[in-house]
C-alpha cells in the first residue's frame, strides 16, 4: 500500500500538469503509451503462447490511434489502422496454413479488441480535449473513475455486507457499489463549483448525470477486465507500475469511463466557457 500511495502521489500531479497545461498532442502521447501497454498486457494474458510478432501488430495500432486523434489525423488514421490490423492478422492466419499448427480466429479477434476497440475507447481522453473544450472536459473521466473507485472502496470497507459478484470480484459489495455512485455524483458537483469559480458556466444537473453514468461505466469496465482475469487465472495484468500492477490494472475502467463521458459531453454538454 505504501508503494501504491507513493507512485500515485508522484504520477497524479504529473498527469494533471499534462492535462491542464500541455497541448492536446502531449496528452495523446501519454494516452498512446497507456494504450500500447494495455494492448500488450491483454494479449499476453489471453494468448500467452502466441508468437511475439502477433502482439506487435495490435501494439502498433494501439499506440498509433491516440496520436492520430491528437494530431488531427482521425479521418485517415482510423480507417488505415483498422485495415492494417485486419490485413496483418488475417495474413498471419492464411500463412499458418503452411504448418500443422494453424492460427485460429481467436488470435485475430483478440488483436482487433486490443489493437482497435480498446484504443478507440481510451482515445476518448484525447477527443475530449479537441475542438476548444480544453482541460475542463478531459478531467471528467479521471474525476469520475477516481472518486467512484475511492467511494466504493471506503464505503465497502465501512458498510459492505452483501457481495456484488462473489465469483467475479469477491471484494466488491452492493453497498460499496452504491457508495461509488454517491461519491461520483458528489465529486462532479464539487468539480462544478470549482469550475464556476474559474469562470465556467456549468449545469449542475448535467454534472450529476455525468457522475452517475461515469460511475456506472467505471464499475462496468472494472468488472469486464476482472472477468478476463478470472478466465485466464491471473492476479494482475503486469508489474509495470509499482504497487498498481500493469497498465491495464490501473487504466482498465478508464476505457469505458472515458468513452461514456465523451458521449455525454457530445449529447448533453454541461460545461461552457463564459465570455471574457
Amino acid at each position: 500500500m505504501k508503494t501504491r500511495i507513493i507512485v500515485a502521489a508522484l504520477a497524479l500531479p504529473a498527469l494533471f500538469c499534462v492535462i491542464v497545461f500541455a497541448p492536446v498532442w502531449a496528452l495523446a502521447l501519454v494516452v498512446s503509451l497507456v494504450s500500447a501497454g494495455s494492448a500488450w498486457e491483454l494479449i499476453r494474458a489471453v494468448r500467452p503462447n502466441d508468437a511475439l510478432r502477433l502482439r506487435l501488430w495490435p501494439l502498433l495500432t494501439a499506440a498509433f490511434l491516440p496520436i492520430a486523434y491528437g494530431f488531427g489525423w482521425e479521418r485517415v488514421g482510423l480507417p488505415a489502422a483498422a485495415l492494417f490490423l485486419f490485413a496483418a492478422m488475417f495474413t498471419e492466419i492464411m500463412l499458418s496454413f503452411r504448418f500443422e499448427e494453424r492460427l485460429d480466429f481467436g488470435a485475430a479477434a483478440t488483436a482487433l479488441m486490443a489493437g482497435l476497440v480498446m484504443p478507440m475507447l481510451l482515445s476518448a481522453l484525447v477527443r475530449l480535449g479537441l475542438e476548444g473544450r480544453g482541460f475542463a472536459y478531459v478531467l471528467l473521466p479521471f474525476i469520475a473513475a477516481f472518486v467512484s473507485d475511492s467511494g466504493a472502496y471506503f464505503t465497502g470497507l465501512a458498510l459492505g455486507r452483501h457481495k456484488l459478484s462473489p465469483h467475479l470480484s469477491p471484494n466488491k459489495t452492493i453497498e460499496g457499489s452504491a457508495g461509488g455512485f454517491v461519491f461520483a455524483v458528489a465529486g462532479m458537483l464539487v468539480y462544478g463549483v470549482i469550475l464556476r469559480v474559474l469562470g465556467y458556466a456549468v449545469s449542475f444537473p448535467g454534472l450529476a448525470a455525468y457522475g452517475f453514468f461515469g460511475s456506472l461505466a467505471c464499475q462496468f469496465g472494472d468488472l469486464c477486465f476482472s472477468a478476463v482475469k478470472r478466465q485466464t487465472g491471473i492476479k494482475d495484468y503486469g508489474r509495470l507500475i509499482p504497487g498498481h500492477g500493469g497498465m491495464l490494472d490501473r487504466f482498465d475502467s478508464m476505457h469505458t469511463t472515458a468513452a461514456m463521458l465523451e458521449l455525454l459531453a457530445l449529447w448533453a454538454p454541461a460545461i461552457a466557457k463564459t465570455a471574457p
